[in-house]
């Protein structure tokens, strides 16, 4: 009778822990710490999304996360559900501001991307982060500068980076190809100019044959237009996912990835991403 009753006070122990910890990880506090200063210029901000507790000595990944708006625009608040997402889910979220055109050039613009990426390399221990796991995500234009310094080894080198910093990507909807972008649609020329070898120089499909590139997903409505970074990349080794959408809107990728209250595809588009992350995290 007492091995009975022991074996179901041990079970009810077992069941009470569970119980409280998915009431953790569903009622996770997050702290936001806002507007730290990356570099020495105005605009070089980031905020950081964080759990309110971690248990002494845990160190967490980064998801850095770098705002869309035509390379002109947006803000590092433009983050809608995935910080509340992404930090029940074991991240730490950091979203940056970088410079913007007209006052810098794209890559400018990059080399934010990279000091960013520094700063949290340096500051690491501060935050319990874990400076290994660092997974870069951008959105659009955002989606495009992470790409470019995922791939173009120069960013990183200038931040004093080797190329092992960055451990994965995930692009949403970021244009690969620039000659192929702006062809498109051409008031984008305000950004880059008017020469195709300048749109090829800032084209990450010019570096997706370097060998050694991060894990990358790319998430896009149109998979023929990141078919040719796909297959050089895949040749040279690298390791590339793609989820396509075919029903979400560009600026619905971003704002519904992590929402509890998705469904349909917008619901299996962050199915992919976390999948993704836990796969290399």
């Amino acid at each position: 009778m007492k091995l009975k009753t022991g074996i179901g006070l041990a079970l009810c122990i077992v069941l009470i822990a569970a119980g409280i910890s998915f009431w953790l990880q569903k009622n996770q506090q997050i702290d936001k710490i806002e507007n730290i200063q990356y570099g020495d210029k105005l605009e070089q901000k980031l905020d950081i999304y964080m759990p309110q507790r971690i248990p002494i000595g845990k160190k967490l990944p980064v998801i850095l996360y770098v705002h869309g708006g035509g390379w002109t625009g947006g803000n590092k608040e433009n983050v809608a559900e995935k910080p509340n997402f992404f930090i029940k889910k074991g991240y730490v979220f950091i979203s940056i501001n970088h410079r913007l055109s007209p006052k810098a050039t794209y890559e400018e613009m990059a080399s934010d991307v990279a000091l960013a990426i520094k700063w949290v390399d340096s500051h690491a221990g501060e935050y319990q982060l874990d400076r290994r796991k660092i997974n870069l995500m951008g959105h659009s234009a955002g989606g495009h500068l992470i790409m470019l310094v995922g791939t173009n080894p120069k960013y990183l080198q200038k931040a004093g980076l080797s190329p092992q910093s960055i451990h994965s990507i995930v692009n949403l909807e970021g244009p690969v190809d620039l000659v192929e972008f702006i062809q498109w649609l051409g008031s984008y020329k305000k950004v880059f100019g008017a020469d195709p070898k300048v749109w090829k120089q800032a084209s990450p499909l010019a570096y997706a044959a370097e060998k050694n590139l991060p894990p990358m997903l790319l998430v896009t409505r149109r998979a023929a237009s990141v078919a040719g970074f796909v297959k050089r990349t895949q040749l040279a080794g690298n390791r590339v996912e793609v989820f396509e959408s075919k029903t979400l809107t560009h600026s619905e990728v971003t704002k519904l990835l992590g929402d509890s209250h998705a469904s349909g595809e917008a619901k299996e588009m962050t199915s992919a991403v976390e999948t993704f992350l836990k796969d290399k995290n």
